[in-house]
């Protein structure tokens, strides 16, 4: 087909690092540029709240290089909708983005996210609650590693069980739930001779030097503690007979931290050489990554999830030199892409954590501390890191044949038009559950819980409520007629083409100019709709119309 099986919900902070460079905004970014290389001429359909959100999407997958159509639905959809199937959430999927499907009926498509950050409170509430409604069988979650996926598995048993013992709860959704790792955009990051010469010549890298470089978030306590690392480097480059260089790229989330990590080095790695490399300027980081023998990320937070670094660096040929920790299980295959250190925390069941969630919970620590303290109780074994950085420094047959292997594995399983490809088969496989799944029938809209129609809710505020037997009485109006009013911004704010549209407003002011309507005549000769009963009571608040028993 020449368009994806799903719609993308689009909130330009899912795909941009305009205004925040973190994992989950630079993965949306890339998947953006995917859907433009996937579906250079395609119908892309979105969805989302308003139309601002859906020009920005066309006008970045133009940017991308997309040439086909953008289609917009609104939510909580159409039946162009139900007819793809499927909507992708930037993240895990919303009650309320569940509870709207609902209201159109559970069975009018999938809804379908992904994982980004698993250990923030929002984070482990968003995955156990997928086995209650309003979510259904059909909807599902795409765990960007095998590590993701347990930690889900877990979060939702734990909910089943709490269920169970305290209310008795018997009936569970299923969620479906598969590993697809996150793509790269991997031409994007591909390095020739030439710029790898230029690079090195920026930043001042002699021919016999080797460059380890780290890109990513400079934050120790919520990416990567460097500690062990600096020890490391400095123990390697005393049994190294040429220069090694470390290169931090990235940004600082203030002086404090950048001066914490500058002590570090010159007490820890006195005899290495670092460059620091600001991450907001594109050509410098541009520089970093050309420049670079080795890729380095050293993760031991449980922020991490994914790691995307780790498959950029893949993608532009570089051997990795990665913790054996979360997403980096999945994509850096050791010894063969590069090299995973083994780390190490303490048992489940021991306790030692126990007080780091409920600090958190209750407000005594914040999550920077929450996740932080729990990183300074992870180990990256140190005796084998210096051993793999003595090797990647002084072998570049090595350093060449892991590159190589690499940026062949990021291209055939990990470019994100192959990865969008996976998405669409997971689209239809919710869509065959959605089909076939057993007593399946097309299913009546379920009304939104404790989110009520507000004149239902709110019906003991007023004196009355309009009656469909009351009588409908058009006012006189002067020769500017309803655009008297509608030039009136006070009242004209409410107007708009999705909730009460002015071709609305106009189709039952001239029915109610008729004479002898009722309300129940007049809605229904315009067309009984949520927009024309607003219509009528806009017209009866500015007594354009009147309507009494």
């Amino acid at each position: 087909m020449n368009g994806p099986n799903f719609a993308l919900y689009y909130a330009g902070d899912a795909y941009s690092t305009a205004a925040k460079i973190m994992g989950r905004q630079s993965a949306g970014k890339a998947l953006m540029k995917g859907v433009a290389r996937r579906w250079p001429d395609g119908e892309i359909h979105g969805f989302g709240a308003n139309r601002a959100s859906g020009t920005a999407m066309a006008q970045q997958l133009k940017r991308d290089g997309h040439t086909g159509t953008v289609r917009w639905r609104p939510i909580p959809g159409d039946a162009v909708l139900e007819q793809l199937g499927a909507v992708y959430y930037p993240a895990p999927m919303t009650l309320d983005l569940a509870h709207a499907r609902n209201t159109r009926g559970p069975t009018a498509y999938s809804l379908f996210g992904v994982t980004h950050t698993l250990s923030s409170e929002a984070g482990m509430d968003s995955l156990s609650r997928l086995i209650l409604a309003p979510f259904q069988p059909w909807d599902g979650l795409i765990c960007t590693s095998s590590v993701a996926l347990s930690v889900a598995q877990r979060l939702q048993a734990e909910m089943r069980e709490w269920q169970i013992e305290h209310i008795g709860a018997t009936r569970f959704n299923t969620p479906s739930m598969k590993v697809i790792p996150l793509g790269v955009d991997a031409p994007s990051c591909a390095r020739t001779p030439e710029q790898i010469a230029t690079a090195r010549a920026a930043l001042g890298v002699g021919a016999d030097e080797v460059v380890f470089l780290f890109a990513g978030r400079l934050i120790f306590h919520g990416k990567a503690n460097p500690a062990i690392y600096y020890r490391a480097v400095e123990a390697a480059q005393a049994r190294v007979g040429h220069p090694i260089v470390c290169i931090e790229a990235g940004v600082w989330p203030n002086e404090k931290v950048a001066e914490g990590y500058r002590k570090a080095r010159a007490e820890l790695a006195p005899s290495v050489r670092f460059i620091e490399v600001d991450g907001a300027d594109s050509v410098a980081y541009d520089h970093a990554w050309k420049a670079a023998d080795v890729f380095t990320s050293l993760s031991d937070n449980i922020q991490e999830t994914f790691g995307l670094t780790p498959v950029e660096a893949m993608a532009a040929g570089l051997p990795n030199l990665v913790s054996d920790w979360n997403g980096y299980k999945d994509t850096v295959r050791d010894g063969v892409d590069g090299f995973r250190l083994p780390t190490f925390t303490p048992g489940p069941g021991s306790g030692a954590g126990v007080d780091l969630a409920l600090r958190h919970v209750t407000g005594g620590d914040t999550y920077d501390f929450f996740i932080g303290r729990a990183s300074m109780a992870t180990v990256v074994a140190f005796e084998p890191l210096v051993q793999r950085i003595i090797e990647l420094a002084s072998d570049p047959d090595l350093r060449r044949r892991m590159g190589e292997a690499g940026r062949a594995r990021a291209v055939a399983d990990l470019d994100w038009p192959v990865i969008l490809d996976r998405y669409c088969d997971f689209a239809a496989e919710l869509g065959e559950l959605r089909r076939t799944a057993a007593s399946l029938r097309k299913r009546p809209p379920i009304a939104f819980p404790i989110r009520p129609d507000p004149f239902d809710l709110f019906q003991d505020y007023p004196t009355n409520h309009v009656g469909e037997e009351w009588k409908i009485q058009a006012q006189p109006l002067d020769e500017r007629g309803l655009d008297r009013f509608l030039d009136l911004h006070m009242v004209r704010y409410v107007v708009d083409d999705q909730v009460l549209p002015e071709a609305t407003i106009r189709a039952v002011h001239a029915e109610a100019a008729k004479g002898g309507q009722t309300v129940a005549s007049l809605l229904n000769a315009v067309g009984r709709t949520p927009g024309s009963w607003k219509a009528l009571m806009w017209l009866m608040k500015l007594d354009i119309v009147r309507a009494a028993p």
